[in-house]
């Protein structure tokens, strides 16, 4: 794997500040080689320049062309040059589901959502350069919506605007896209961002409850368990549940492990082992997504919307341990786990059945 200082990054935001905040990172981290787009637009435009682009920080809701088109367009080969495992880290809001789960079956790299920090950034990038996709067939690819989900109930479909009407070769023409950080000038002191040690972008305000005891765990790890002992129907082989079946038996390892850290260990080891399950669980989603999509599944909004659900909780719990506050970590991982075993005991459990039936009668 290529270190860091010698990658090519593009970071795709129509926000400035988010932009900013990146390069600062990037260069924080070593890297020297930082391009920068407001739009899927114009990072088509820069990857075709620049096809050797090794890492792609984009966020979803922009235009022209949103982030799920951009990782579409990819992961379709439709960019000349351009690898189709390219590896792509996504800023999202785990609150719209249906756009996390999208990135999913898109074969997103991995997630990043506010607020952002340089630990929590870093620790993003080097997990989702660790992933390695296995490429579907571009049919399937095509077949994601790309519309974007900006609130309950709305949906701001792809615009279809994602590539250039026609090339240009005007020369003078100004380019809205940066160059490499090692070739730019230095920023206008007015506006400028003064790094800090550790620099932060709030999230939106929110009310925190006071450090409270933790209440008993009451016996979640047995019943999530005894959830995963059921899963599997007593007449049924079918090698994807009992494949799933393992996977969730070392994602509950894993829960121990972490809670065991959180209580006695070290809160950054804690913070890892976290973000490595958030990146085991969306790979076994995106798995899953893909199978139900396949066997033509009547409830996959809803299964999907509950692996949203957890991918979000996971998310916290990473933020609640780099906050150094145990008993609320504690709680954190507590709620993670009973949302574990509400899903595996009813929506796994119920596609379970789902084709075991099939199978019958298929």
């Amino acid at each position: 794997m290529k270190a860091l200082s010698a990658l090519k990054v593009l970071v795709v935001d129509d926000q400035p500040i988010i932009d900013e905040f990146c390069r600062k990172v990037l260069e924080h981290l070593g890297c020297e080689q930082v391009f920068s787009a407001l739009s899927g637009r114009e990072a088509i435009e820069i990857l075709t320049r620049e096809p050797a682009i090794d890492l792609i920080l984009t966020d979803i809701d922009m235009q022209p062309g949103n982030g799920l088109e951009l990782l579409q367009a990819i992961r379709c080969g439709d960019i000349a040059e351009v690898p189709r495992d390219l590896c792509v880290l996504m800023f999202t809001d785990y609150n719209y589901r249906n756009n996390v789960m999208n990135a999913v079956g898109l074969d997103c790299n991995g997630f990043v959502s506010k607020p952002l920090s340089v630990a929590l950034l870093s620790d993003k990038i080097d997990a989702a350069r660790r992933r390695k996709i296995t490429l579907a067939d571009t049919n399937v690819y095509r077949s994601i919506p790309t519309g974007v989900n900006t609130a309950v109930g709305v949906n701001k479909p792809a615009n279809g605007r994602l590539h250039p009407r026609q090339p240009t070769a005007q020369t003078g023409t100004p380019s809205t896209s940066r160059t490499p950080a090692h070739e730019q000038p230095a920023a206008e002191p007015a506006t400028r961002i003064q790094p800090t040690p550790e620099p932060t972008i709030p999230a939106s305000p929110e009310t925190n409850a006071p450090d409270t005891q933790i209440p008993p765990e009451q016996n979640d790890t047995d019943r999530l368990r005894q959830a995963l002992s059921e899963l599997v129907p007593s007449n049924s082989n079918d090698p994807f549940l009992q494949q799933k079946q393992q996977q969730l038996t070392e994602i509950l390892h894993q829960l121990d492990a972490i809670r065991r850290e959180i209580s006695f260990g070290s809160e950054d080891t804690a913070a890892q082992m976290t973000n490595d399950l958030e990146q085991v669980s969306a790979e076994m989603f995106g798995q899953e997504y893909q199978h139900q999509r396949e066997h033509h599944f009547d409830h996959l909004s809803a299964h999907q919307a509950e692996h949203g659900m957890i991918l979000q909780r996971t998310q916290m719990l990473a933020n609640k341990i780099r906050q150094k506050k145990k008993s609320k970590a504690l709680m954190a991982h507590q709620q993670l786990l009973q949302a574990w075993y509400r899903h595996v005991a009813g929506k796994d459990q119920q596609y379970a059945r789902y084709l075991t039936t099939q199978g019958r009668h298929g």
